[in-house]
């Protein structure tokens, strides 16, 4: 497998947690003795700990847990396959390297850089050709909540920290309505997410008749920031 390079996820987050870090470590230097110093020093070290644990799921952690999840699911080599909020293209080449024409996996995105930095269609079609996977993958410009696709069509749904940027409930509950629609029956839908919605997508899984294989914490290679902010997958199949 070949070293591939992606944007950072949500690139504000870590650098307002560097800055504030910093921040607190220079007062921490110009404060004398007996006036707070180890307080401030303590919160310095804990803002720029959180910024590096970011960096490291973001850059390191995901490739680590959709290796795993991927090997543990099978992809076969003729599965059509979709990526949902597929950004510069991380999962796409996960999947596409274990696929042979006719199998494809099709991103989608709407390509918000405050999403992912420096995100764009032009720049994940260049990966893909950097890559060598462009005869295996193809990418769609449109929301997840209204995909212009057809009804059981793929073996594999994907989404990799996508589903929670979709926004109000009702809507992320359509995007996660619409996965399970253009997933032929039998198919595997691989959700890996941070925040409170798990409990949301199971329910709506379940509502949508479809079975859930696994659901669980990701540990250390999910936290953005620290355990405060894990991540979780989600496993379900199409009945």
């Amino acid at each position: 497998m070949q070293k591939i390079k992606t944007g950072i996820d949500a690139p504000a987050v870590p650098i307002s947690y560097g800055l504030v870090g910093l921040i607190f470590l220079v007062e921490a230097a110009l404060t004398p003795a007996n006036y707070g110093r180890i307080g401030l020093i303590v919160v310095g070290i804990s803002f720029v700990i959180g910024c590096g644990l970011f960096l490291r799921t973001s850059l390191i952690g995901k490739a680590l847990i959709w290796t795993k999840l991927l090997d543990e699911a099978g992809v076969l080599p003729t599965d059509q396959a979709l990526d949902l909020g597929c950004g510069h293209g991380a999962i796409l080449y996960r999947v596409a390297e274990r696929l042979t024409l006719p199998g494809t996996v099709t991103g989608v995105d709407l390509w918000h850089s405050r999403d992912q930095s420096k995100n764009s269609l032009a720049a994940t079609q260049t990966n893909l050709n950097r890559w060598g996977i462009s005869d295996r993958t193809n990418l769609i410009t449109a929301d997840m909540a209204t995909l212009p696709l057809p009804p059981a069509k793929y073996d594999l749904v994907t989404a990799s920290f996508a589903l929670h940027n979709v926004k109000p409930t009702k809507r992320r509950e359509q995007a996660l309505r619409e996965a399970v629609r253009v997933l032929k029956p039998g198919g595997k839908l691989l959700i890996v997410d941070t925040g409170h919605n798990r409990k949301e997508y199971q329910q709506v899984l379940t509502a949508m008749d479809c079975c859930i294989v696994q659901a669980r914490g990701l540990g250390i290679d999910g936290w953005w920031s620290g355990p405060w902010m894990p991540s979780y997958m989600i496993w379900a199949v199409k009945k």
